[in-house]
């Protein structure tokens, strides 16, 4: 029996395949569910307004760190959104995320023992779901792939149920 070495170089590569995005509206829920998580915050800034009137300086520091947390995470959800992509390949299913942060997870269909689709509340209401992808050896989801239209987490469950059938 030969083993004979591959060399890294004539390896196709995944930076070259052509990663799906998501849809806008998953854009949109994220800066909505980031402006929401911020108004209890931004309450809480007023509030200091109101108690702490000796000292005006603490609540203009309140002011400044929100009004830039904000900034920022608005910016974050927003540049992470164009870097989140998924591609399907014959043998596995490649998902990256992460502008600051990359994180690319391939997971090759022979590793996989069954696929969920999860809606919230908040996804059925901007039309969206959540693909996650169980292998061998693990409760929780070896990847979960959030913001997909249903139908195309349908036609993706589906296709990646059908190669399980092949290589069991």
């Amino acid at each position: 029996m030969k083993n004979n070495p591959i060399l890294a170089a004539g390896l196709p590569s995944v930076k070259e395949a052509d990663f799906q995005k998501h849809p806008k509206r998953f854009l949109n829920k994220n800066l909505i569910a980031k402006g929401v998580l911020f108004i209890p915050l931004f309450a809480a800034v007023v509030l200091s307004f109101f108690v702490i009137q000796e000292k005006p300086w603490v609540w203009k520091v309140a002011l400044a760190v929100w009004v830039f947390s904000f900034i920022l995470s608005i910016f974050l959800s927003y540049k992470g959104y164009f870097v989140k992509g998924f591609v399907l390949r014959e043998h596995d299913i490649t998902y990256k995320k992460g502008w600051v942060f990359h994180s690319q997870i391939t997971v090759p269909f022979n590793r996989i023992q069954h696929t969920e689709i999860n809606h919230g509340p908040i996804d059925r209401l901007f039309k969206l779901c959540e693909l996650d992808i169980f292998t061998a050896g693990g409760s929780a989801s070896d990847l979960s792939i959030d913001g997909l239209d249903p139908e195309d987490a349908a036609k993706l469950k589906e296709y990646i149920s059908g190669k399980l059938s092949i290589h069991a």
